[in-house]
C-alpha cells in the first residue's frame, strides 16, 4: 500500500515529466514553424498562438509538480498533519487545543500555497478550454475554406458539362459555326 507522501511524490515525478515533455515539444514546434520559409499569414499566427499557450500549459503544469513533490519533501505536508494531532498536555481529551502564532502563522502559509495550486490548475483549465476552442474556430475556417474551394470546382465542373451538353445536343457537328447539312439545298 503507498502512503500519501509516495503518491504524492509519484503525482509529482509524472506532472514533472509530462510538463517538461510538453515544453519541450512546444519549443521544437515553434522553432520549426520559424524555420518554414513560405507559410499562410493564418496558419502561422494559429500554430504560433497554440505553442504559445501549450508551452505556459506546460511550464504550469512543471510548476505544480515541483509544488507538490516541494510540499511533501519540504515536510510542510507532515507538519500540516501534525497540527490536527492531540496534545498531551491537554487537561481532558476532548479539550480544542490552542493554536500558537507559530502555528496560526504556519496554517495562513499552508492555506495560501494550496490556494496557489489550485489557481494555477484553473489557470491551466482555462488555457486549454482556450486552445480547444481555437482549434475549433481553426478547424471550422479551413472546412469553409475546403468547402469554398470544392464548391468552386463543381461550379466549373457543371459550366463545363452543360457546355458539352449543348454542344452534343446540336448535333455535335458544327462546323465552323453551322451544321455541314447547310450547304443542301432542298428542291
Amino acid at each position: 500500500m503507498l502512503t500519501p507522501a509516495t503518491t504524492a511524490l509519484l503525482l509529482s515525478a509524472g506532472l514533472l515529466l509530462f510538463g517538461l515533455t510538453t515544453s519541450w515539444f512546444q519549443i521544437r514546434g515553434r522553432r520549426r514553424l520559424k524555420e518554414r520559409s513560405v507559410v499562410p499569414s493564418d496558419e502561422a499566427a494559429y500554430y504560433g498562438q497554440r505553442y504559445r499557450r501549450r508551452l505556459i500549459n506546460g511550464v504550469l503544469i512543471t510548476t505544480i509538480g515541483l509544488m507538490i513533490g516541494g510540499a511533501y519533501l519540504t515536510g510542510l505536508e507532515r507538519q500540516a498533519d501534525n497540527l490536527g494531532e492531540h496534545n498531551p498536555d491537554a487537561d481532558t481529551p476532548l479539550e480544542k487545543p490552542k493554536m500558537t502564532d507559530d502555528q496560526k502563522m504556519f496554517v495562513r502559509l499552508w492555506a495560501v500555497y494550496w490556494a496557489v495550486v489550485m489557481v494555477l490548475v484553473f489557470v491551466i483549465l482555462t488555457l486549454a478550454f482556450r486552445d480547444a476552442w481555437a482549434t475549433r474556430r481553426y478547424a471550422l475556417g479551413q472546412f469553409a475554406h475546403i468547402k469554398e474551394e470544392h464548391e468552386q470546382k463543381l461550379r466549373r465542373d457543371l459550366a463545363v458539362y452543360r457546355q458539352h451538353k449543348l454542344n452534343a445536343s446540336d448535333g455535335g457537328n458544327r462546323v465552323g459555326g453551322h451544321l455541314p447539312d447547310d450547304d443542301i439545298v432542298e428542291s
